[in-house]
């Protein structure tokens, strides 16, 4: 008897040193892969990194003015998302470096870990929500269809076989077009100076994109293209940070609601956008 329960301890001992085993090889691999249990505990946010660098890193587009851009006279990166950026990277008391992607690479740039923060003119989705933090948004504008003067008059017209459509390859508008112009012929460039040349080269007959970028086109080529009135969408505009940068987030947040109670915000914005900010219910008070 004393024997067979000696067997039995023993099977038993040795089954639990396997499921031991198990969950150590478990919990090695969660930690390894940067799995959810650590970033619950927050160990891998963002955050705690540019702390310890010193540096926070964004990824921006350029040929978005009045957002982002590189100043012709100064070769250097300006704008209202970039000066925006700097400020919070101030208030942090870290070094700021931008890396720059054509608009195709900007999001992965965030969701492979080239960069902490995406400060660019970056349309809030319903999908992209799902992949990103969006931090609260710094301005709302439409979006328009531009053509040349005197060509198309209202957005039923686009909507034709012979119609070329034009805009940023991997931007929102590209998914839009398809969806507002079903028989019209989508064709994309990589950035929004493509995008203008193809238009003024009569190889598109529209481009598609937020107001500022569209009115900015305008003055490039001046007296050649105008608006239809008529607006496509409704376009807010926000940074955003991985889903496992909370702190990151909550600061950035932070940032722009203070600078937006203090009057900073409207300074900035009436400096590059060149009329006064008025706070609506997406761009907050």
């Amino acid at each position: 008897m004393k024997k067979k329960n000696a067997i039995i301890f023993c099977l038993f001992a040795l089954a639990l040193g396997f499921f031991l085993t198990g969950c150590s090889q478990s919990a090695s691999k969660t930690v390894a892969t940067g799995g959810s249990a650590m970033a619950a505990g927050g160990t891998q946010d963002a955050m705690d990194q540019i702390f310890a660098d010193g540096k926070l890193v964004v990824a921006t587009e350029l040929g978005t003015p009045p957002f982002a851009y590189k100043d012709p006279k100064t070769g250097e990166i300006d704008g209202l998302a970039i000066e925006l950026a700097r400020m919070f990277a101030d208030e942090l008391g870290v070094e700021l470096e931008i890396r720059t992607f054509e608009w195709a690479g900007i999001i992965p740039s965030l969701l492979t870990g080239q960069v902490d923060m995406l400060t660019t003119c970056l349309t809030r989705t319903t999908a992209r929500a799902g992949k990103m933090i969006f931090i609260e948004p710094f301005v709302a504008v439409p979006a328009h269809a531009l053509v040349r003067k005197g060509t198309f008059h209202s957005l039923s017209e686009l909507n034709n076989p012979d119609v070329v459509l034009t805009t940023t390859t991997g931007g929102i508008y590209e998914e839009l077009a398809e969806k507002l112009f079903p028989n019209a012929q989508i064709k994309t460039n990589g950035t929004n100076a493509d995008n203008a040349v193809a238009l003024q080269t009569m190889r598109a007959d529209a481009y598609l994109n937020d107001k500022l970028q569209l009115v900015a086109s305008m003055e490039m080529y001046k007296d050649q293209f105008e608006l239809i009135p008529e607006p496509i969408a409704w376009d807010s505009l926000a940074f955003a940070t991985r889903f496992d940068s909370p702190k990151l987030a909550n600061s950035a947040n932070m940032f722009m609601r203070l600078i937006k109670m203090n009057g900073k915000y409207a300074e900035i914005f009436k400096k590059w956008m060149g009329y006064d900010y008025v706070p609506t219910f997406e761009v907050g008070s």
